[in-house]
């Protein structure tokens, strides 16, 4: 499981923390997500999550991962919101089709590319969320209040960036969500209040947030909203799940990776699993040496958040 520890002389970074972690859902026999973070060139946390259908689709999402990362000094060269919309989808045939290239010298089938995809960056005040397929966002605002974005597609069928590979999959896979103008459903959730919208499938899925708003920012694969009671099969919410991955007591080394190893047996002990894979990342903003949100002093999972 990769991270990074955190900056602390970086120019312009000296403020900022991050760290990423992957893990294997209960019932997977191995795990399909991948998660690196780093520093170079640019901050930044990128995920991907490959197709549980897709033979040797982990090897797929690690190839979609690491082609990523090469592209980043490119995404760095963007400069506001018409940009990021215009570049997404060409940035993003640049990436499979290196990718592509790649799998076909290993001998592998095109469909190991079948994998969603999230790319996040900062540049010191705001951090930037490309997103190719489904996937799930937590922010805390300064105030300490949570907010989620869960972005999921028709009939459970992401839009990876492998069907631009093959004209033929491209043109099945709109056949198969049924309504292409609506197949993208974005919801968010606070702690007051809700909405969704839908979207043409392949509207570009771009995020931005301001560090001062937002002084932590978590991005994760979906496998994030995939927890159930092993007792009742009831699903927990994603917005309480976020409560409780956020809640990051210790900021130094593999903060994210010690949170979700803690939540995760926090979670078994009251018979709670994740069914899936999964991925998650998290910049935090640092004013004097110290996380701006408040610090809980007990982990441990509230009664109020587990399904009935």
């Amino acid at each position: 499981m990769l991270t990074t520890k955190n900056n602390t002389d970086t120019d312009g970074m000296d403020s900022l923390l991050l760290d990423a972690y992957y893990t294997i859902g209960r019932l997977h026999l191995f795990c399909q997500d991948y998660a690196i973070s780093g520093w170079e060139p640019i901050p930044h946390l990128i995920l991907a999550d490959g197709c549980s259908a897709a033979p040797d689709s982990d090897l797929g999402a690690r190839l979609l991962t690491l082609n990523a990362r090469r592209l980043l000094p490119r995404l760095a060269r963007l400069t506001d919101d018409r940009d990021h919309l215009a570049w997404h989808w060409p940035l993003g045939q640049r990436l499979i089709r290196r990718a592509a290239r790649q799998a076909r010298d290993l001998g592998l089938d095109p469909a190991v590319l079948d994998a969603t995809l999230l790319i996040a960056w900062c540049d010191g005040t705001t951090v930037y969320v490309h997103l190719y397929g489904d996937g799930c966002l937590a922010v805390r605002r300064a105030d300490g209040g949570i907010a989620t974005i869960r972005v999921e597609y028709a009939e459970n069928a992401p839009y990876y960036l492998s069907y631009l590979l093959d004209p033929e999959r491209w043109a099945l896979y709109q056949e198969a969500i049924g309504e292409p103008e609506t197949a993208q459903s974005i919801y968010y959730q606070s702690d007051v209040a809700e909405s969704n919208r839908q979207e043409r499938f392949d509207a570009p899925t771009v995020f931005s947030f301001d560090l001062a708003t937002f002084p932590v920012v978590a991005v994760a694969t979906d496998g994030l909203d995939s927890f159930v009671s092993a007792e009742t099969g009831a699903r927990l919410d994603l917005q309480p799940v976020a409560h409780t991955m956020l809640d990051f007591h210790r900021l130094d080394g593999a903060f994210v990776q010690r949170r979700l190893r803690e939540a995760l047996a926090d979670y078994a002990q009251r018979q709670v699993i994740n069914v899936d894979d999964i991925g998650m990342g998290a910049f935090v903003r640092r004013l004097d040496g110290w996380a701006v949100q408040a610090l809980p002093m007990n982990s441990k999972i509230p009664v109020w958040e587990m399904p009935p």
